[in-house]
């Protein structure tokens, strides 16, 4: 799962080599409101820098991160904690509020005339809601289920739009294509035994 870091979207795998990371994945300012959505049992197995430069022309187009993740059940959140200021200039992320409640939803591979991040599109996705933009303050976070329709167009603006994303699932959840390495449990327990839990780097 590790990047090389070849572009600003490609940065992953943080808490797992960084102090720092690990410690907010960590923060009960966070896991309490994690825990309401998905249990006391926790782990983080993600954490990912995503960095819309301005002018990049990039966009995310509409896509469920569920149907990326070899993940079963379904019971992953996102954590997206803003590092700089994210509003619509800089494309800060959109929500389809309630879609997650469709399940997984059809989606097509992306063309290339969508300078899109990713490579899933969910056609006519506002038939299921009306998108809301999320604007954060730097060092606001909001959260939203796996199963949820978001995506963030261009940024316009002359700022950067820094974020992390830190992944959480219930201890339940289990993982193939040994995603379950990096799993870290972060509040709770993991009777199983099935995520790794390595501990806190070294380093910084």
């Amino acid at each position: 799962m590790h990047a090389a870091g070849a572009d600003s979207y490609s940065i992953i795998s943080c808490h797992v080599q960084h102090a720092r990371i690990y410690d907010i994945a960590c923060d009960e300012r966070i896991l309490r409101y994690v825990r309401d959505l998905i249990g006391d049992d926790v782990v983080c197995w993600g954490a990912h820098f995503f960095c819309k430069m301005p002018g990049d022309g990039k966009t995310v187009s509409w896509h469920q991160d569920a149907s990326y993740w070899p993940l079963t059940p379904s019971k992953t959140v996102t954590c997206w904690l803003a590092i700089d200021q994210a509003d619509a200039e800089n494309a800060c992320m959109q929500f389809i509020p309630g879609s997650h409640a469709q399940g997984h939803i059809e989606y097509r591979t992306s063309d290339a005339t969508e300078n899109n991040v990713l490579n899933q599109t969910v056609d006519d996705a506002e038939r299921f809601g009306q998108p809301i933009d999320v604007a954060l303050q730097a060092g606001e976070f909001s959260l939203h289920s796996d199963l949820l329709l978001h995506g963030s167009g261009v940024n316009t603006s002359n700022r950067r739009r820094g974020g992390l994303t830190l992944r959480y699932a219930a201890a339940a959840v289990r993982s193939l294509l040994n995603w379950q390495s990096e799993g870290v449990v972060v509040s709770g327990s993991d009777p199983s035994g099935h995520w790794a839990n390595p501990p806190r780097p070294d380093v910084d």
